[in-house]
Parts: C-alpha cells; sequence; structure tokens
C-alpha cells in the first residue's frame, strides 16, 4: 500500500492533526504517499492532500474509499 495506484491511497477515517507537521484529512478524501522512510518508522507515511503535505498515520488508509452499508428506507 501507498506504492500502487501512483501512491494514491484512500482515508477509512477523519484524521485532525496533533502537530505542525501532520496533516488532517477526512474519510475518503485521496492522499498521495510520497515517502515511505526510513524503514523503521513504520507508523507513520509523509503525504500530499490538495498540495499539503505532512505526516499520515499509515493505518488510517486502505487501497480503496471505505464502503458504507446502505441502509433501508421505511
Amino acid at each position: 500500500m501507498g506504492v500502487l495506484n501512483s501512491g494514491v491511497v484512500y482515508a477509512l477515517w477523519d484524521y485532525s492533526a496533533a502537530l505542525g507537521d501532520e496533516l488532517s484529512f477526512c474519510e475518503g478524501e485521496p492522499v498521495t504517499i510520497l515517502r515511505r522512510q526510513p524503514p523503521e518508522e513504520l507508523d507513520w507515511w509523509w503525504g500530499s492532500l490538495y498540495g499539503r503535505e505532512g505526516y499520515v498515520p499509515r493505518n488510517y488508509f486502505g487501497l480503496f474509499p471505505r464502503v458504507r452499508p446502505q441502509r433501508k428506507k421505511v
């Protein structure tokens, strides 16, 4: 993940940046992963969204947008 599809991954949940070097994003937004290094860093990637860059927690992403079940109409 973060290598295929030109590095584009999709946010599965919203995330609000806690520090100045982190990137906030909303569920479903496509984030481009620019760097997955150093190798010992397993929890954070460097990504880009709408011209902004910052660290993102890698466990918030998937290869496809999150699909929510449809509600039945009553």
